[in-house]
């Protein structure tokens, strides 16, 4: 079963807000997350994405405007087991980050091999 871990994000502002410590701090955690389900076998990809602010949606007519309708800062996609196991990680992103994670499940008809 394939999962997205959406981590929610921040505005520019908000992240420059941040003290270096505590970036520091979250930087070394993802590594170590990553290094962690790359061992096990559980990490598909992983991305770090821009800030809410400096995104663009983009409508069906092909209208274009500043800002994103959701605030996600990262993207685990991760293969495991149960959703337990899926929920289990994004309580630890959670945990240590200080943010909200959703659980989103990669649907079977999506993949390609």
């Amino acid at each position: 079963m394939r999962y997205l871990l959406l981590v929610q994000g921040s505005t520019s502002e908000e992240v420059a807000a941040r003290d270096a410590g505590r970036i520091e701090a979250d930087i070394a955690f993802a590594a170590r997350f990553d290094d962690e389900l790359l061992a096990s076998s559980e990490l598909e990809w992983s991305e770090v994405l821009g800030t809410v602010d400096r995104s663009r949606v983009v409508s069906p007519d092909g209208e274009a405007w500043a800002g994103g309708v959701t605030g996600v800062s990262r993207v685990w996609a991760v293969r495991v087991g149960t959703v337990d196991r899926a929920h289990d990680l994004a309580a630890r992103i959670a945990s240590e980050l200080g943010v909200n994670v959703e659980v989103r499940e990669c649907l079977v008809g999506a993949q390609r091999p």
